[in-house]
């Protein structure tokens, strides 16, 4: 997504308060080098200082920080289920004395997060009539296998086993409210359980718990406790460590935390580009990001409308008008008036000279609501291959990022390739982090181990929860060269 347009509105504001100005450089600059948890913490920092008067530029520049945050958490997230559930039915085919008593709870867990509640309770069930098996963990256990039934359409199994456990401990009870938010239970009242259990450890809620934690807040569209809360969390560390004799340990994660960080940074991205729409001097850029935050978050209406009020806007850069006509295509067609979004894509892709960043809009569109766009797509093609350095890369993306749906990841890779800085190669200040997502994905799809972790590896420098990626990506590089020992992140 273009920063451009948001940068020029914050440069015009310039002058109406210097601390303003500096607050929201500092975080521009960092935004720019796509390091948005640093840009977010400065400016939200920096916020309580500025004129309230004064704010709304402050405002334009955190919802464009956090929307952007939030694209690429879902990127992170949808890749992160992909290899997470590789490397668990990898380690649930060992047995023996070597296999994991653990392996079978995190399973269900994860794909209870893929939508697969009926394969979940299988491998839920197992961990449970395990022998042995730590009381705090079967009730874990219990809780989750009760939520794959309820989302089975069996809430009077799922009710049953809910009131069967004994959750007095703070941990457990977290872990039930967090069950019964993506249940969307609110007569259960999980925010009251969650806040209730807080409360009884005080300042040292595990790291298992703060997860749990965001998930009930993040589903209440709690978006400030959930911010709050993260700042005490410490996203690199495993919901549990199992060890298995002197020289193997292996570290599980619980993914539903990407998920829940894609859903509330987007949460937070709403919410200020709604203030900054209050202001008149930011309105139309805070429509034009919010009508990408709206229909992120599947709000087409509310998508369409605010992408509507900055195409209203006389004065508005041709090319911002363009992308945006393209954005408020796709919400048409999602609402069955397929023959106009068409028009609109034909129209726009013939424009000539062409533009690469409308016609990638128009791809990703196409791609989204699965739109029969095969008239389009050599157009796209020939506007990639012809063009060459930074105008391109945003459709090199677009149309990588296509291929890689497709499942042709040789196409996936030649594409993203060309849309990363190969100067910079796996640099976050110098490429599109939710593109290196994509890339790693497409070079693990095709076996490129070495590729996807070099990726990763960098990524997790500025990005904790990357780890949940790159240990299992590690663990099967491992286990198919038959490497021994502990999995090793190098």
């Amino acid at each position: 997504m273009s920063v451009a347009l948001g940068l020029a509105v914050v440069a015009l504001m310039a002058g109406t308060a210097s601390a303003v100005d500096e607050a929201v450089a500092r975080a521009m600059r960092l935004y720019e080098k796509h390091r948005y948890e640093e840009a977010a913490r400065a400016l939200q920092a920096d916020l309580p200082a500025l004129n309230p008067a004064s704010r709304a530029s402050a405002y334009l520049t955190l919802g464009m920080i956090y929307l952007s945050n939030a694209r690429l958490h879902r990127e992170l997230h949808d890749a992160a289920i992909a290899v997470q559930l590789d490397y668990l039915k990898k380690l649930a085919a060992v047995r023996g004395a070597s296999g994991s008593r653990f392996v079978t709870l995190y399973l269900g867990k994860t794909l209870l997060e893929n939508a697969n509640p009926a394969e979940a309770t299988g491998y839920l069930e197992r961990f449970r009539a395990q022998p042995g098996v730590d009381p705090r963990y079967r009730v874990i256990a219990e809780a989750s296998l009760g939520l794959g039934h309820f989302l089975r359409k069996d809430a009077p199994a799922a009710r049953t086993l809910w009131a069967s456990l004994d959750a007095d401990d703070p941990e457990l009870q977290v872990a039930l409210a967090a069950v019964y938010s993506r249940a969307g239970l609110k007569d259960r009242d999980p925010v009251a359980m969650a806040d209730a259990a807080l409360r009884r450890v005080a300042s040292s809620p595990s790291a298992g718990m703060l997860e749990n934690l965001l998930t009930v807040y993040v589903r209440a569209g709690l978006t400030d406790k959930g911010l709050e809360l993260l700042k005490h969390a410490d996203l690199k560390v495993a919901s549990h460590t199992e060890v298995l004799g002197r020289t193997k340990t292996i570290n599980f994660y619980d993914l539903s935390v990407l998920g829940d960080l894609a859903t509330l940074y987007r949460q937070a991205s709403i919410l200020y580009l709604r203030n900054a729409a209050a202001d008149p001097q930011t309105k139309p850029t805070a429509d034009y990001y919010l009508g990408v935050a709206y229909a992120d978050a599947g709000n087409v209406e509310l998508s369409l409308q605010a992408t509507g009020a900055f195409l209203s806007v006389p004065q508005a850069p041709p090319q911002y008008h363009n992308r945006a006509r393209a954005r408020h295509a796709t919400g048409r067609y999602l609402l069955g008036r397929r023959g106009e979004a068409m028009a609109v894509w034909d129209e726009l892709a013939q424009v000539r000279p062409a533009d690469p960043e409308v016609l990638a809009e128009i791809i990703v569109g196409c791609a989204r609501v699965r739109a029969d766009c095969t008239k389009i797509e050599p157009w796209a093609t020939r506007a990639a291959e012809a063009g060459e350095g930074k105008k391109t890369r945003p459709l090199n993306i677009a149309l990588g990022k296509q291929y890689l749906s497709r499942k042709d990841y040789g196409r996936a890779v030649a594409y993203l390739e060309a849309g990363r800085d190969k100067s910079n190669k796996n640099r976050i200040d110098a490429n599109d982090p939710a593109m290196l997502v994509n890339l790693a994905e497409a070079y693990y799809r095709s076996r490129q181990f070495s590729e996807a972790l070099e990726i990763y590896f960098e990524m997790s420098k500025h990005f904790p929860v990357v780890r949940r990626i790159q240990e299992a990506l590690q663990g099967i590089y491992s286990m198919e060269h038959k490497s021994a020992g502990d999995v090793k992140i190098f």
